[in-house]
């Protein structure tokens, strides 16, 4: 959402989280079905972890830092470790680490993003043990040659699991295009008003 308001409006953005950084605090689902899955220029590089062709998932916790680093290029300020204590009309006050870490702000505009409440748990592995195709499996290898696996009731327990994780979502299998797509849609819906105000 931020790259493409950034993409198309001369302005400043302000992300706040109680996380110590963006990314690579914990795994949320990043099985793909295609690549790219945004502009390059929306993005660094994620290292060991770049896709390579025939994946089919990607680290989604070091694809969301290279994108939070590519914005941290582009005007756009992260308050980690901050919490909003109160916000009204356009202005947010807020308590967190760092030399200011507290303190008011005023914006144009404020986004909340809200997490969908009504949906299952979904149980995420990561191993290195080549897996058969399964009904009752989301599988995607990534580019470091690890395996994601999600499914909707308990993991397989004959595996050697590097990393265990959990998410909340309708389905892991698109998760990353989805959260993509409606950020992308937002950012258009609130650029549409903009020109039009």
């Amino acid at each position: 959402m931020a790259q493409e308001i950034m993409d198309n409006l001369d302005c400043e953005i302000h992300f706040f989280s109680e996380h110590a950084e963006i990314g690579l605090f914990g795994e949320l689902p990043g099985i793909i079905s295609k690549w790219p899955l945004i502009p390059n220029t929306w993005t660094t590089s994620m290292y060991s972890q770049n896709y390579k062709p025939k994946c089919t998932a990607v680290r989604r916790s070091w694809f969301e830092k290279a994108i939070a680093i590519s914005l941290a290029k582009r005007n756009t300020y992260f308050h980690l470790r901050t919490r909003i204590t109160n916000f009204e009309d356009n202005k947010i006050e807020f308590s967190g680490a760092g030399f200011t870490g507290s303190g008011t702000l005023n914006f144009d505009k404020i986004f909340q993003i809200s997490i969908e409440s009504n949906n299952t748990i979904w149980y995420g592995g990561v191993t290195t043990t080549e897996m058969a195709p399964n009904p009752n499996l989301i599988i995607g290898k990534r580019s470091d040659s690890t395996i994601e696996v999600w499914a909707e009731r308990k993991l397989p327990q004959d595996i050697n699991w590097i990393q265990k994780m959990s998410w909340i979502g309708k389905t892991p299998k698109n998760s990353i295009e989805s959260d993509i797509d409606m950020g992308i849609q937002r950012a258009h819906n609130f650029l549409n008003k903009v020109n039009i105000d």
